[in-house]
């Protein structure tokens, strides 16, 4: 079975949670973006190791933030290394060699934390009064659970619909799809196909997001009533319907053979920047990938479509956040938390995530002069105030849960089982974890 096609639907799935680029990442004691410090290191200053995920661009961006942390604190020297394998994180963690401070995305935060991998930070908090009611509560609640905090999120990621204004001006449209049933005709409308069934343009890919979708269906993942999980919940089965249906119109056949020939996501070849797609769900950093890569590309941003039975549900989504935090057992919490605080203040958040084209979690950040010149910003901005986003409940199990999840999606959509059998697997795997 190919399975280049359902990597893309992986990146619609979960592109709100990474937000990073590719190429080569600066090096541990890399001086990229570093200026010669006042204030060399103190003979006994104290060497914290710090690992995070990003790469290319991103990780200059954020060593360039190292590197000021750097200067202005020469007792406590940060060194920060490239380590986008989040598995050798956790074997340090176990092996009780971990790096000081690190990074993650907001999913794994529940399940490392109930796990030991992580450091609840609530003592820290409280004591250097930061004021939690500054975060965007979607984002801040990856990073809890039953009143423990185990990491700060530092960036937050949403999804919108991403349209080609030329290409939808030659089919006769003048603006985006607003409701689902527009969605459908315009994907019908939108996407190329030879007589034989080989695909040259999608309107949008069928695999789309499945848990942007399912909100904008008013799903629900959990009830928390009962404790029961609930992949099968009307608003869930309403979007992989959806999905269904559209996959159906083309094949999987048609769509693997696609897929086969689309460009890489991180270059001018991304299907949506060569015109291989018609639209696309993605990111609040895509804006930043087009100036990049595709600069002339002549597109609009707009609203995920909404249910129009019911309307209430207007502007739906799911949030992801990446987050900082102190792994279990490191020497010297007290100089990683002073850096992570440091890192996730206004100032610095809102350097570094206009540098991303990421948002950041802290109301007090939106209105740094910094995102001006970020663009997206303003209507990824205006849609994370919307009071129908939603993030993944967050559990120990949260990752397990996604991942038997996607993979059911997938062969939902493949037709490999029925939406009801999927589901069911879904539940049967995951239920027994709740208790855990």
């Amino acid at each position: 079975m190919k399975k280049k096609s359902w990597i893309w639907s992986l990146i619609l799935l979960f592109s709100i949670v990474t937000g990073c680029s590719g190429g080569n990442a600066p090096q541990a004691g890399s001086d990229a973006g570093e200026e010669p410090s006042d204030n060399p290191p103190a003979q006994d200053a104290v060497t914290l190791d710090f690992w995070y995920g990003w790469t290319g661009p991103e990780a200059e961006a954020l060593e360039a933030l190292i590197a000021k942390w750097n200067s202005a604190n020469p007792d406590i020297q940060v060194k920060g290394l490239s380590q986008s394998d989040y598995q050798k994180q956790l074997t340090a963690i176990t092996g009780g060699n971990p790096p000081d401070i690190a990074s993650q995305f907001g999913q794994n935060v529940v399940p490392w934390g109930l796990r030991g991998a992580m450091m609840p930070l609530d003592d820290y908090i409280a004591k250097d009064g930061v004021d939690l009611k500054d975060f965007v509560p979607a984002a801040l609640s990856t990073s809890q659970h039953e009143g423990k905090t185990y990491a700060i999120p530092t960036a937050m990621h949403v999804s919108m619909l991403f349209y080609n204004k030329d290409i939808l001006q030659e089919a006769g449209y003048d603006g985006p799809p607003e409701t689902i049933s527009d969605l459908k005709k315009y994907i019908k409308k939108l996407s190329v196909a030879q007589d034989d069934g080989r695909l040259q343009r999608l309107g949008l890919w069928p695999g789309m997001d499945a848990y942007t979708f399912s909100y904008a269906f008013n799903g629900s993942f959990y009830d928390e009533a009962t404790q029961q999980v609930t992949p099968d919940h009307p608003g869930i089965q309403s979007a992989i319907k959806l999905s269904k249906e559209i996959w159906d119109q083309y094949g999987s056949d048609n769509l693997d053979r696609f897929s086969s020939g689309l460009g890489q996501y991180m270059s001018a070849q991304n299907p949506f920047f060569s015109g291989k797609y018609a639209m696309t769900i993605d990111g609040e950093w895509l804006p930043t990938f087009i100036k990049q890569y595709s600069p002339d590309l002549n597109y609009g941003i707009a609203p995920i479509p909404y249910d129009e039975s019911n309307p209430e549900l207007k502007n739906s989504g799911n949030v992801t956040t990446s987050v900082f935090y102190i792994p279990k057992g490191v020497k010297n919490p007290d100089a990683s938390w002073k850096f992570i605080k440091w890192m996730t203040e206004p100032e610095q958040m809102a350097e570094f995530t206009a540098a991303l084209g990421n948002l950041p979690t802290r109301n007090s950040a939106f209105s740094n002069p910094l995102y001006e010149d970020v663009p997206g910003f303003r209507e990824f901005l205006d849609y994370s105030g919307s009071e129908n986003l939603k993030s993944f409940p967050a559990s120990s199990y949260a990752n397990e849960y996604m991942t038997e999840f996607s993979a059911q999606y997938d062969a939902i959509l493949r037709g490999t089982v029925s939406m009801e059998e999927g589901l069911d697997k879904v539940k049967a795997k995951i239920q027994p974890l709740v208790k855990w």
